[in-house]
């Protein structure tokens, strides 16, 4: 990045403030004091408990060369040079907006209830084969993080790949703006953040707010076997653009190796793609082939869209599969919700490599957030599912968990396959009485449940 402070002052319509004649150029563009680097831009935001302003000083004092102000500063004697704005947090957008536009690079979006990071982790490895990719960092897909996945384009740069999250209506629609995606993915529209929506078709209409920002001839690609998606209402929003909505029905064959990774075989506008992803679960397809889908628009050969995916890099917390104290853990504590429940007590129950080896299934499963209405229902809908497939011990930890154990209790007449705790806590200060080697550990949870605690503690080795 090479910015002059001059250029941030006018893409945010900020004046600037106690600077001398020397145009100072910015390299970077910060959020966080303990992120500072030399040459830095310090944005100071405001939240319910904090202020961003009380720390212009100690950003000045790591290299930070100007900051941005919401407060007037008359005191000519400030450590860097000050751009005043309206609001610090609508210049980030407009910094971040002028900073996508003077990048020629191709923008894919992607936005919906689920799947959004692996679908943005695979898209940008398929795209990765032929042009020089950036993507949204771990999950900075917010007001805040999606700007500074922008602030990391580079002048050689040809595709940025960006996440779009939201738990309310409204909120994805400034990410579109700044963004302006040339292809809008949606990956799934479901039960999450009901707690925020009156119901399923409102979840739709914030996540189609990802076509706000785009410019005419834009793509949009969605999941054609999600009903939402390829009903009325997405049907009008999106009419102005090409729409593609791939289903199961371009999907000749899946088959799971393991828990270690699937093989997929698609057919694409007449094209046979051949895919193996280093991810367990026939689930794993659809994902799959919205991203192969991407790469076709984009251009690239199915043999470019295969070795994209085979080298694809699997997200912390996402089915990842390790061994620890004699046992398979499979992490996939980084979120929840009611389909993605089902799915990960599937990948549990495939076959091991060892088939003839006596293996317990244990789910470690807590509370999914946001469901608001439905949260009783869905919660028993699956520990009636985990009933169902016969696992060997369900462990629901959480308050809204209870329903969860509640609901397997209900299906199976195996009642002592099941323990409920309060907390993780609780469940940890005996934990080596429940599992043993040779158990498979599915470990799940929504984001707030800090369910990595869990995976770190009984995957620490033990005497």
């Amino acid at each position: 990045m090479q910015l002059s402070i001059h250029e941030i002052a006018n893409a945010c319509n900020g004046n600037l403030l106690h600077c001398d004649a020397v145009d100072l150029t910015v390299t970077s563009i910060c959020t966080d004091t303990r992120k500072i680097t030399p040459g830095a831009l310090f944005v100071p935001l405001k939240g319910e408990t904090f202020d961003g302003h009380d720390f212009i000083a100690q950003a000045a004092a790591q290299g930070a060369v100007c900051a941005l102000t919401e407060n007037k500063i008359d005191d000519a004697h400030t450590p860097i040079p000050l751009i005043h704005v309206s609001s610090t947090y609508k210049a980030l957008l407009d910094l971040a907006a002028y900073y996508r536009k003077i990048h020629n690079v191709k923008v894919i979006a992607i936005a919906g209830s689920a799947g959004k990071t692996t679908t943005k982790e695979m898209i940008a490895a398929v795209l990765a084969q032929r042009y020089k990719t950036k993507k949204t960092p771990g999950n900075f897909n917010n007001h805040i993080g999606l700007p500074l996945s922008i602030f990391q384009l580079e002048p050689d740069d040809q595709v940025l790949v960006l996440e779009m999250g939201m738990n309310h209506a409204g909120e994805i629609t400034p990410l579109s703006q700044i963004s302006q995606p040339d292809i809008a993915v949606i990956t799934y529209i479901g039960d999450e953040h009901m707690e925020n929506f009156a119901n399923h078709e409102a979840v739709l209409q914030a996540n189609l707010e990802i076509v706000d920002g785009m410019l005419p001839g834009g793509k949009v690609i969605l999941n054609g076997d999600n009903a939402l998606l390829t009903g009325a209402i997405a049907k009008q929003k999106t009419q102005a653009f090409d729409v593609h909505c791939p289903s199961s029905d371009s999907i000749i064959h899946v088959e799971p190796h393991g828990m270690t990774k699937t093989d997929c075989h698609f057919r694409i506008n007449g094209l046979d793609i051949h895919a193996t992803i280093p991810l367990p679960g026939n689930h794993m397809a659809l994902n799959t082939l919205i991203a192969a889908t991407v790469g076709i628009e984009i251009g690239l050969t199915p043999q470019e869209i295969a070795d994209g995916l085979a080298n694809m890099e699997v997200p912390g917390g996402r089915l990842n599969i390790t061994q620890a104290n004699g046992m398979t853990v499979i992490n996939d504590a980084y979120n929840a919700s009611p389909a993605s429940m089902r799915e990960a007590i599937n990948v549990l129950l495939l076959d091991t490599p060892d088939k003839t080896k006596t293996t317990r299934r244990v789910c470690i499963l807590g509370d999914m957030f946001e469901l608001g209405q439905v949260s009783e229902e869905r919660h028993r809908e699956v520990g009636a599912f985990a009933a169902d497939a016969s696992i060997d011990l369900l462990i629901a930890i959480g308050p809204m968990a209870r329903w969860l154990y509640e609901g397997y209790i209900a299906a199976t007449d195996r009642v002592f396959s099941a323990l409920h705790f309060a907390d993780a806590d609780t469940f940890l200060a005996q934990w080596q009485t429940l599992l043993f080697p040779g158990d498979i550990v599915l470990v799940k949870a929504s984001r707030g449940m800090k369910f990595e605690k869990i995976v770190r503690t009984i995957s620490e080795e033990t005497a």
